[in-house]
């Protein structure tokens, strides 16, 4: 089998491309120091995109806007240049060099998606962003026929134009021996107003509630898709504790599951 073939039809890429795997870290706070949840895919392409961009949907934050009968969710970072950056990171890297993967890192204040190898050879810093030369043309010709690419240069401003359409944040391109690709987050606005409801539901019930109470709700406002482990590794406290105090908040009408418990949302009740 080739390289080619493990990358897009192995169950996993461990035991012949290590460094095809793709690395997937949430920080606390702005610098990596403390990890609060890492992930390392080892499937194939088209596995570890899937699952690079549900690890970023998951621990970044979805705003809902009800106008029509429909709930409709705006995500922290648009759903096409989010994509496309991963996708761009797995197909282009430089998969001869060993001691380096994908690297798909989310801080408060930005997501950042690297690879190794910058520019491709023969791509000068002009062209950037207008001229298309492929690294690894099998992969890219793969994926093109899975539809994940179009092989035509249009992935950068398919990235720029999405995050300018959607109003919120920006993209920042760096490439040496590297490429990066940054989103800022908007993260701080959605904290305030998750200490602002936070503020409102207290009010409601009085003392009652407690701290952890009221961070599993400031919690739950920035990202209402958020887990019960999730919540155990922000606050501190085990998984059960979490659970406990959910069925809490339940009974005191302050917070309701929108769903079913894997696929559905917190919804506070002000």
């Amino acid at each position: 089998m080739t390289n080619a073939g493990v990358l897009f039809f192995a169950r996993s890429t461990e035991f012949l491309l290590l460094q095809a795997k793709v690395v997937c870290v949430l920080y606390k706070g702005t610098e990596k120091l403390n990890i609060l949840d890492k992930k390392d895919f080892y499937g194939n392409i088209i596995q570890n995109i899937e699952d690079a961009v549900m690890f970023v949907k998951r621990h970044t934050n979805i705003e809902y806007r009800i106008e029509n009968l429909r709930r409709e969710e705006i995500p922290e970072i648009p759903d096409i240049a989010l994509r496309e950056a991963i996708v761009n990171a797995v197909c282009h890297r430089d998969y001869f060099e060993k001691g380096a993967s994908v690297m798909i890192e989310i801080f408060d204040d930005r997501v950042e998606i690297s690879n190794p190898g910058g520019l491709p050879s023969g791509l000068d810093a002009k062209e950037f962003g207008t001229k298309s030369v492929v690294r690894n043309p099998i992969i890219a010709s793969l994926l093109n026929r899975a539809d994940y690419i179009e092989q035509i240069g249009t992935g950068i401003n398919r990235i720029k134009n999405a995050v300018k359409e959607h109003g919120q944040g920006s993209v920042e391109f760096y490439y040496n021996n590297f490429f990066v690709v940054t989103f800022t987050r908007t993260k701080k606005v959605t904290e305030k107003v998750g200490e602002e409801v936070g503020k409102k539901v207290g009010e409601k019930v009085g003392k009652s509630l407690t701290k952890n109470q009221r961070r599993i709700i400031k919690s739950m406002v920035e990202n209402p898709n958020i887990s019960a482990k999730d919540l155990s590794d922000i606050i501190g406290i085990s998984k059960r504790k979490i659970e406990e105090n959910i069925s809490k908040l339940k009974k005191k009408e302050l917070i309701k599951r929108i769903g079913s418990p894997k696929g559905g949302y917190w919804e506070i009740i002000e």
